[in-house]
């Protein structure tokens, strides 16, 4: 080691900067490192051109997984997590060099307190291509402090030879920040943020621990420099005309703590905090997202009724749309200890979330009204709107996207008559030979007034509007297949007795934490009370299919029947319409005349299917056209029972 060269510093996940490895040579004569390799876990790098290091002289050495960018530019990547490296000699079997390091702070190296020299440490301002002699180096890193809080009371021990130091404001604490020097009684709701030094040290890292007011749940608290959010120049919250607020990019991401709390477990995470999402930019109350792990939503619901809207559409389409809809949490949102009210917690809408879903390790993601490619590229997306447009054969179209996904979409989008479907508009394929593009539904808050003539609203369009209502209505093929599918759906789930039920439950579920985020906010925005959200919500159920069916007839000159499924006897089995849950026992809705409507028997347990009764079809699935038939009844009996 005295003579060749040896590893010197490294950064490992060193933030916004490529981690990168320093080599010194510590020997009399200059050295080549040329045939030398760099091995990590499962990967080795060898350099394959000339790269001269005087005596006493230092290369950095890069690792971005860039080769092609230069020889110093390694196809290595190292993990904040831990890892090692190994420096192989040209011989490809002695080994230089070797380290090892553990879970690292962002931009911290470790390198060895004098150039080359046995004993290593650790450097917060990384010293590459230069001595490590300039750097103020440590010894040891001190561990995370562990609190507790107990009735009100924290208590934490220091690691040895440290102390603690706290702010309560979401500061982090410095040296000069109050002494934690025994239990320390906290007032709800409140922060407190602790970091341990030591003169031989780096600092720990930072424990924030929200602790809300009595009573509460499950929730997130945020930690995050006040200054971040609130000064006049850097703050993501401040500002007017020009307000920073309205900026994206990373310059307008802040460094914050999240802690996640359950009933009875917390989750915390370094995150990159952002004020996210068009709609609430201009309002006090905003929406945020959390660069972390995953990228992860924190939905405001700043708008008149948006959070009851937005949780009944989840809970009708969820179980059985073909649409994607992101799992939604709703939960009080606590900020440097203060209430700032409650949130919807959900994933990102983006690529991660729907590799997730589909298992494909690429897509194609296309977003807004331009059609942009946020993932992969539009080609196919073009292609299949030409398509739709020209009325290609449904057999062409089911090859490049799922249809029910869209017809669903335009079913709620019907429905709710949402004013900005045209903007809030996302779909997706996986990139994958046979990947079909489906559709993302999403922001369900800006509802019409239920009688409003939404049909010839979206088809009276200039241009292609997402859910190309036009375009579904003129097809013979998938203009039946729209009318059938929202029949189902004004049958089931968007029936008035089913959607009044899924509506109160929403309402007797979440309805103290909506009352306590309406005395956050009722001074400063203009929000109903949720007395007033529900009681709109309710108005909508009861009148809008009615009024909506009557459009679509005036529209398409398909006149309304009356229709009826009966199950004999009651609860022997259950009937589905257009593969949705329809009656075990009997139901009677509205359907045209001239569109065939699919409906399967299910036995219960311990029945068989006997028969369809009011048609002549035979099989547990059948098709029946509402204009012939009124009255079907599907016939179970008992196994092993008399016909």
């Amino acid at each position: 080691m005295a003579q060749g060269p040896v590893i010197n510093e490294v950064v490992p996940g060193g933030g916004r900067a490529p981690d990168w490895i320093e080599v010194f040579n510590p020997g009399p004569k200059a050295i080549d490192l040329q045939g030398f390799a760099l091995v990590t876990t499962g990967r080795t790098h060898r350099i394959d051109a000339t790269m001269p290091i005087a005596p006493g002289g230092h290369h950095v050495l890069w690792c971005d997984r860039q080769p092609e960018a230069g020889p110093d530019h390694l196809d290595l990547k190292l993990q904040r997590e831990g890892g090692s490296v190994l420096l192989i000699g040209p011989d490809r079997s002695t080994m230089c060099d070797v380290y090892s390091w553990s879970a690292l702070p962002s931009g911290v190296s470790l390198g060895r307190l004098r150039d080359g020299e046995r004993e290593w440490g650790y450097f917060t301002e990384p010293t590459p291509g230069a001595s490590n002699a300039l750097a103020l180096g440590a010894r040891r890193l001190l561990t995370a402090p562990a609190p507790a809080v107990h009735d009100g009371i924290l208590t934490s021990t220091p690691e040895e030879g440290s102390t603690l130091h706290y702010t309560l404001d979401g500061r982090i604490p410095e040296e000069r920040s109050t002494v934690l020097e025994g239990p320390l009684a906290l007032t709800a709701p409140c922060i407190i943020t602790l970091r341990a030094y030591a003169p031989d040290a780096l600092p720990s890292p930072i424990v924030a621990i929200t602790v809300p007011k009595a009573g509460t749940g499950a929730f997130i608290g945020l930690r995050v420099d006040p200054d971040s959010l609130h000064d006049a120049e850097r703050g993501i919250l401040t500002g007017d005309d020009a307000a920073n607020y309205a900026r994206t990019g990373r310059e307008w991401q802040r460094d914050a703590q999240v802690e996640w709390h359950g009933a009875d477990s917390v989750r915390r995470e370094d995150v990159r905090l952002a004020v996210s999402g068009s709609g609430t930019r201009g309002l006090p109350k905003k929406n945020f997202k959390l660069h972390g792990t995953l990228e992860t939503m924190l939905r405001a619901d700043a708008t008149p009724h948006a959070f009851l809207r937005n949780l009944f559409i989840e809970a009708a389409a969820k179980p059985n749309a073909r649409v994607d809809v992101q799992p939604t949490t709703p939960l009080p949102l606590y900020v440097n200890g203060a209430y700032e009210g409650l949130y919807r917690a959900m994933p990102a809408k983006n690529s991660a979330w729907l590799r997730e879903l589909c298992g494909a390790e690429s897509v194609d993601l296309i977003d807004g009204p331009g059609a942009r490619a946020l993932k992969g590229d539009d080609e196919r997306h073009a292609l299949l709107l030409a398509m739709l447009e020209r009325g290609a054969p449904l057999d062409s179209l089911a090859a490049v996207m799922e249809a029910t996904s869209l017809l669903d979409l335009a079913c709620f989008d019907l429905y709710t008559g949402r004013a900005d479907h045209d903007l809030n508009t996302r779909c997706w394929r996986p990139r994958e030979k046979g990947g079909r593009w489906r559709w993302i539904l999403y922001d369900m808050d800006l509802w019409a007034p239920p009688d409003e003539r939404s049909v010839d609203r979206m088809c009276s369009a200039t241009a292609p509007e997402s859910p190309y209502l036009p375009w579904l209505l003129k097809h013979d093929e998938l203009r039946p297949r729209l009318l059938a599918r929202l029949t189902a759906w004004l049958s089931t789930s968007l029936a008035e007795d089913r959607a009044i039920l899924s509506a109160d439950s929403l309402f007797i579920q979440h309805g103290p934490l909506m009352r306590e985020d309406h005395d956050r906010w009722k001074g400063v925005l203009t929000m109903p009370s949720p007395d007033q959200s529900i009681n709109d919500l309710r108005a909508h159920i009861t009148t809008r299919p009615a009024r909506l069916l009557e459009q679509v007839k005036e529209h398409t000159g398909q006149s309304l029947r009356k229709f009826s499924v009966r199950v004999e006897p009651a609860h022997a089995g259950e009937v589905t319409i257009e593969q949705l849950p329809l009656t075990d026992a009997e139901r009677s809705f509205a359907a045209f005349a001239g569109t065939p409507l699919s409906f399967t028997a299910y036995p219960a347990r311990g029945y068989m299917f006997v028969e369809w009764r009011g048609t002549d079809e035979k099989s547990a699935t059948i098709s029946v056209d509402p204009g012939k038939v009124k009255n079907l009844r599907a016939v179970f009996r008992l196994i092993g029972g008399a016909e």
